[in-house]
């Protein structure tokens, strides 16, 4: 079961279940890497796009509302891995545009658990232009923690998800019939301040609708409540916790605006806004190109 994209609800709250957003001026970068569906075969095309219209809201007080746009820019062979650029556009008023891009491998789709692995399959990104205005691509490298702290072995994530049978669903985009289901997932980590121990535990939980009709995600609309409570003892003295107590709840909705074909890519590279089999055959046009001419009739 995959998961879908990462509302801000908690920024606390947001980063064990999730891709981390990036920071740029002070603003948080939504990679949508975790919207696509990736429980079936792709059969998007690049130029296909779908859009959100994000809301989010906090018992502290945090609120959120944004739309949120995904892009299949274009494709790319990297060393032999044939991968799709997925771009991921924020609009929010008041700010100016936000765009990042990631370049996903195929293998993604193979892969029965590629939601708990989706920064495995992540081959390059794009979060910033260099000086000159040209984008600035960069190789995705685990960082040198990660093998050695085994977070998802040590600390896994928990979840259950069940389906609701059939369903219709609306959407600014209009009405849509498809499954709906509903995913509980949760996380909880004890670490030492002090002479203290305080565990925190982060639960979510999904109503998802999902329908063919939408390109890439196939999610129409999405409810999500995300909840943090913590608890704390002093060390040895686990029996005499605190009540486990609610930090802060939040409430976020994805509902679907439209979608479609043929939209252009705000960050990617000119040469890299096509699919692989169309960039193979440009590069070799100029070759059949420059052979003499009694060579060709040879």
């Amino acid at each position: 079961m995959r998961r879908a994209i990462r509302l801000l609800l908690l920024v606390v709250a947001a980063l064990p279940f999730g891709v981390p957003p990036a920071r740029a001026q002070g603003q948080a970068i939504m990679n949508g890497i975790g919207l696509v569906d990736y429980t079936r075969k792709p059969n998007f095309k690049v130029g296909d796009w779908a859009k959100y219209h994000m809301q989010s809201r906090s018992q502290l007080g945090v609120t959120d509302d944004y739309t949120l746009t995904v892009l299949i820019a274009g494709e790319e062979d990297f060393w032999g891995d044939p991968c799709f650029w997925l771009e991921t556009w924020v609009d929010k008023p008041g700010d100016p545009p936000q765009t990042r891009a990631a370049l996903m491998s195929y293998e993604i789709f193979t892969d029965s658990s590629a939601t708990e692995r989706l920064l495995l399959y992540m081959r390059k990104m794009i979060t910033m232009l260099k000086e000159d205005g040209t984008p600035q691509i960069d190789i995705n490298k685990p960082a040198a923690s990660t093998f050695k702290a085994r977070h998802d072995v040590k600390t896994p994530v928990t979840w259950t998800s069940d389906t609701l049978g059939v369903d219709t669903v609306q959407t600014p985009k209009g009405t849509f019939t498809g499954r709906m289901i509903r995913l509980k997932q949760g996380k909880g980590v004890t670490q030492a301040v002090g002479d203290s121990s305080i565990y925190t535990e982060l639960r979510e939980d999904r109503t998802s609708w999902y329908t063919n009709d939408v390109p890439i995600t196939h999610l129409a609309r999405e409810d999500i409540v995300t909840t943090s409570s913590r608890k704390s003892w002093l060390i040895g003295r686990s029996g005499d916790s605190t009540p486990l107590g609610i930090r802060d709840k939040g409430i976020g909705t994805a509902r679907l605006i439209d979608f479609g074909h043929g939209l252009e890519a705000r960050l990617l590279p000119v040469r890299l806004r096509r699919t692989i089999a169309e960039q193979r055959a440009a590069a070799k046009a100029p070759a059949r190109a420059s052979r003499p001419t009694a060579a060709r009739k040879q």
